[in-house]
């Protein structure tokens, strides 16, 4: 198993208590979400990716930054960006780009907890709608996506008690 990401674990009813209480019909609102994961780990990426689609969301997944600004370039439409900070173009650049031209879309960080100082520049100063601190597992990644899409800031970090 990758270092970066626990084992699948099925979202169940804590999972629902997460999302803020609301039934998991509600919790549906999901269905047809557009993600754009952009990260450079193949391994990450593909269990990412599994994981949106097991939750009825469509994933597009590119390898860099520069992809991903291609697509975004191109009239794709997304309803949220899933970045890897250390990726090429800097996730911060990407985030700044980004925001710049889609700013009500909302951007997520992963990454490894040893950058976890210029990920909390990109929630607090750039926009960025959460950090979200690798490994983490399945729920946490739905959980974080579902609030971002709902509007919720979110605490900064997940796994390390740091708000």
């Amino acid at each position: 198993m990758d270092k970066y990401f626990r084992p699948k674990v099925p979202l169940g009813d804590q999972g629902e208590e997460q999302m803020g209480g609301k039934s998991r019909q509600r919790a549906c609102t999901r269905l047809g979400k557009r993600i754009l994961v952009v990260e450079d780990e193949e391994a990450i990426r593909e269990m990412v990716s599994s994981v949106l689609a097991s939750a009825d969301y469509h994933c597009r997944a590119v390898s860099s930054g520069k992809e991903a600004l291609s697509l975004l370039q191109s009239g794709k439409r997304f309803d949220l960006m899933l970045c890897d900070l250390r990726n090429k173009p800097h996730g911060v650049i990407l985030l700044a780009l980004t925001k710049e031209k889609f700013p009500e879309m909302p951007v997520v960080i992963m990454t490894a907890p040893c950058c976890a100082c210029t990920a909390n520049f990109a929630a607090n100063e750039m926009g960025a709608s959460a950090v979200l601190l690798k490994p983490f597992d399945c729920t946490e990644l739905l959980v974080t996506l579902y609030r971002a899409l709902e509007g919720s800031r979110l605490p900064v970090f997940h796994n390390i008690g740091v708000a």
